[in-house]
């Protein structure tokens, strides 16, 4: 009886670990990297943290947060920013007002968004639109009339 009983206990224990290690293993499946950089490219200009989308797929913010930085080779919140950031100088070559763009592409505020710009590439917000001004102007510029 008593070893009937352990031998249940070991079981039930058995079949628990394994469902956790199946658990685990579906957790860390690349489709589950795909849905979460999917869910980042349809919000990146929403307010979403780390535990947002822990929530979303049922994954706790740790284990989210480990893979994928172990994966993509940055962190969730550095990828975010990034997102946003790319999507700003595109808005900022069409010409936005850059308090705009900061708040289009989900920053809280103009300086978050300068900080973060400048941070990344090196220059501000404005000195980007100026380059870009200038290359536009080089590039678009119709060819001078050859003198006869």
């Amino acid at each position: 009886s008593t070893l009937c009983n352990t031998l249940k206990i070991l079981a039930f224990l058995d079949r628990a670990y394994n469902d956790c290690a199946a658990d685990r293993m579906k957790a860390e499946t690349p489709e589950l990297l795909d849905k979460v950089t999917a869910y980042i490219e349809a919000h990146y200009a929403e307010h979403i943290t780390i535990h947002d989308i822990a929530h979303k797929f049922y994954i706790s913010d740790s284990s989210i947060s480990h893979q994928f930085k172990q994966k993509m080779g940055v962190s969730i919140y550095h990828y975010i920013t990034q997102r946003r950031l790319i999507s700003a100088k595109n808005l900022i070559s069409k010409g936005m007002a850059l308090e705009h763009v900061a708040v289009q592409v989900g920053f809280t505020d103009y300086s978050a968004f300068y900080r973060a710009f400048k941070q990344e590439y090196g220059i501000s917000p404005r000195g980007y639109r100026k380059l870009q001004g200038y290359f536009q102007a080089r590039t678009f510029r119709a060819p001078e009339r050859m003198q006869k």
